[in-house]
């Protein structure tokens, strides 16, 4: 008992709500926002959607759009600040909340576990792992999601013409929930919307078809395609978050 500092109180690791620490604490799985994106690969499938097939992915504050548009977006990231290179793919639904104009993401499937991590814990997004491939043969771009050993979705593409160098996209929606640990009630549940600064944007558009190859019962294959109307292929910069605020909160 002689040799024990007794004016020790504990381990070197401060932690404080007042800044992220990341976990684990010795080598955190990924780095804090904001992140760089650079040189992202990006097919994107536009196309009608059911509307009740819509609206059963929607919580109830948010109302679909006329049109019933759903964007399907397929992202390749080779250079990404604090997260590491990953793939991801998802469908993002224009929505009205309120007044309000964006978009509302309710799948999001990503390749990394750092990723993975980084998307639900820090910025809400519903993402599970899966592995999203974009290649290129005679002129025709072919794109799917794989998880657990089946193709989810399966989408091509054929694109030319001018060159496209801006693009609109609405703010993202999402829903943010931290579960409490006994499992009856959320320690923090809330809305939150956020815009990227999209720069170095090289697109140029087409057609498209998208299906749902074997889902199984992934929840993602209700929002299957009545009608694709365009097909936007190309590569971009995205700096994420630009700008994030929360819109409602539940608690």
């Amino acid at each position: 008992m002689s040799d024990i500092n007794m004016d020790y109180r504990g381990g070197d690791i401060k932690l404080s709500a007042d800044q992220s620490r990341g976990l684990p604490f010795l080598k955190p799985l990924y780095g804090l926002p904001p992140y760089q994106y650079t040189d992202d690969v990006v097919l994107i499938i536009m196309y009608e959607a059911e509307e009740s097939a819509i609206r059963e992915v929607l919580p109830r504050e948010l109302e679909p759009l006329p049109g019933n548009a759903v964007a399907m977006c397929f992202f390749i990231c080779p250079d990404v600040t604090g997260i590491g290179p990953h793939n991801f793919a998802m469908p993002c639904i224009p929505v009205r909340y309120g007044d309000y104009t964006g978009q509302f993401v309710p799948y999001l499937y990503t390749s990394t576990d750092a990723s993975l991590a980084c998307y639900r814990e820090v910025q809400g997004w519903p993402a599970v792992l899966g592995q999203t491939e974009i290649v290129e043969a005679q002129g025709i771009l072919r794109a799917r999601v794989t998880r657990n050993g089946r193709e989810i979705i399966g989408a091509t593409a054929k694109v030319g013409g001018e060159e496209i160098t801006s693009l609109d996209f609405l703010p993202i929606i999402l829903y943010k929930e931290i579960p409490a640990i006994d499992g009856q009630r959320c320690d923090d549940a809330y809305f939150v919307t956020s815009t990227s600064l999209f720069t170095r944007i090289s697109f140029r558009a087409g057609s498209g078809e998208l299906n749902f190859t074997d889902p199984g019962d992934d929840p993602v294959a209700r929002l299957k395609p009545m009608r694709v109307s365009s097909a936007l292929y190309g590569t971009m910069d995205d700096l994420y978050p630009e700008s994030i605020r929360v819109m409602k909160n539940l608690k």
